[in-house]
């Protein structure tokens, strides 16, 4: 995609200064989704990618159904690199659809963002813990200034003992870059030397909801975290790297369909971000020295989004009326910490219920536990006075309707304990209920009355809070709101 220069100022009338602006241009993400639809046997789309070298020993690589499937056989030491032709630089969100028939010892899954330093480079293994490689012309490494950084050695062809892995540079001598190995015999032959700058993600072990992430920025990493992730069995996971402004991040979620959100944070990096290189992607299959159980890998997709950055600063806003307001949604499915204790998960998860007031927005009535409306019990008066558990547990008294029938007037007791013993234990209310039902009796108290213990109730014949005179049956009716 071409684009035109952006366009400059040259003559601002004086008086028109305090009214320029710098113009700017929003640029759209540039996405390659690599989804395999092609039918290649033996090799990779040359579209979008290619096999580096050849194919190792006793592995396989086609292009089949939709998928990329890949074999990692049962030959030690074996090794396949596959790289994109094209190379990101920038903030890039790298997606990879991943399934893996077993995880097992000595198999090992890269899926990777990467610089290159060079293909078909001539190695010579000085001994069991050296080796040096020739790097191109101009490339640039020196003692003085690369010492003790690291890149991957791997790609191996020739003679000797090796092993792909991430070494450190000992010594640079002209084109010669030395660096440290370990458990290698000697021998010459060619190499590739990659990642000196790499997001890395790292299947291996026999643990299926595990991967290794790491970032490595001009030799140094962050060092390899051991996240947590969805399962790499069938149907897979799809794994999601991030890389931004210094930040990367490592998500994932099953491929099954689902009906909300799955996207999980497993890990992330806030050093040795790589985001101003340019990298290629890459998938790499790599046998260990021992001998692993075949294995079969299947990638159903690979995404690589890359943006320019845009930082943009919102000095004041003039909404288009006096409701207006600046939308926001919620894209992803966080954790949200309400206090030291208590988390509220928006997307699957649920707030525990108990006892502590979260928010407390609103009028709802609540007696120990979070209720949002009131509970109602009828009364109806026994002749010799009775006790009546309204709640056995604290609560709150929110309303009291009662009526008397009878010629005399009757009381209604009201006690803070389960079960009060009658013209004994004293109650904490006692409420007049006129005679001859000239007019009910209808207390609303807003907010509610607290009862630390329980509600309970009687109806006697005469005023005081341990009185226990008897009535008629039915004398006094009503119900009584609590929560």
């Amino acid at each position: 995609m071409a684009y035109q220069d952006i366009p400059v100022i040259s003559t601002i009338p004086a008086d028109d200064l305090q009214y320029t602006a710098i113009p700017t241009r929003s640029l759209p993400a540039r996405i390659d989704r690599i989804s395999f639809n092609k039918a290649v046997t033996a090799g990779v789309d040359s579209e979008w990618g290619e096999v580096v070298g050849s194919i190792a020993a006793g592995m396989t690589i086609n292009q089949t159904g939709g998928n990329l499937v890949i074999t990692a056989g049962t030959t030690a030491r074996s090794e396949t690199i596959i790289r994109s032709t094209r190379a990101y630089e920038g903030g890039i969100r790298l997606r990879a659809q991943s399934t893996l028939s077993q995880r097992v010892a000595n198999n090992n899954f890269f899926v990777e963002l990467v610089d290159v330093i060079g293909d078909l480079l001539v190695y010579t293994i000085v001994n069991a813990t050296t080796i040096d490689v020739t790097f191109p012309v101009g490339h640039g490494f020196t003692t003085a200034n690369n010492v003790g950084q690291s890149m991957i050695i791997g790609n191996f062809v020739g003679t000797g003992t090796f092993l792909s892995s991430r070494n450190v540079i000992v010594s640079v001598t002209g084109d010669i870059v030395r660096f440290t190995v370990a458990g290698f015999a000697a021998g010459t032959g060619t190499c590739s030397a990659f990642g000196y700058n790499y997001y890395q993600l790292q299947y291996q072990g026999t643990v299926a909801t595990n991967v290794n992430f790491d970032t490595q920025r001009r030799g140094y990493n962050s060092g390899v975290n051991t996240a947590t992730i969805q399962t790499t069995a069938s149907p897979g996971h799809m794994a999601i790297v991030t890389g931004n402004d210094v930040i990367a991040t490592l998500s994932d979620q099953l491929i099954a369909s689902a009906t909300t959100i799955q996207q999980i944070v497993r890990a992330n990096r806030s050093v040795n971000v790589p985001d101003d290189f340019p990298l290629r992607t890459q998938i790499r299959i790599s046998n260990g020295s021992t001998a692993p159980t075949a294995t079969t890998w299947t990638i159903g997709l690979v995404s690589i989004a890359n943006y320019a950055n845009q930082d943009v600063v919102i000095q004041d806003i003039r909404p288009m009326g006096i409701a207006s307001a600046i939308p926001v949604e919620i894209l992803r499915s966080p954790t949200i910490v309400v206090s030291g204790t208590v988390t509220a998960n928006l997307g699957t998860g649920a707030l525990a219920a108990g006892t502590n007031i979260v928010g407390d927005i609103g009028m709802v009535y609540r007696g120990t536990t979070l209720v949002g409306t009131s509970s109602v019990t009828n009364l109806n008066s026994p002749a010799a006075p009775t006790v009546q558990s309204i709640k056995a547990t604290a609560g709150k008294l929110l309303a009291v309707y009662v009526v008397n029938s009878n010629a005399a007037a009757r009381f209604l007791k009201v006690f803070n304990v389960v079960a009060p013993t009658l013209g004994t234990t004293a109650a904490i209310l006692d409420i007049a209920i006129p005679p001859n039902s000239v007019a009910p009796v209808y207390i609303s108290l807003e907010g509610g009355i607290g009862f630390a213990t329980a509600i309970t109730v009687a109806i006697t014949g005469a005023r005081g809070t341990i009185d226990n005179t008897s009535i008629t049956l039915n004398d006094v009716t009503g119900f009584i709101a609590f929560a």
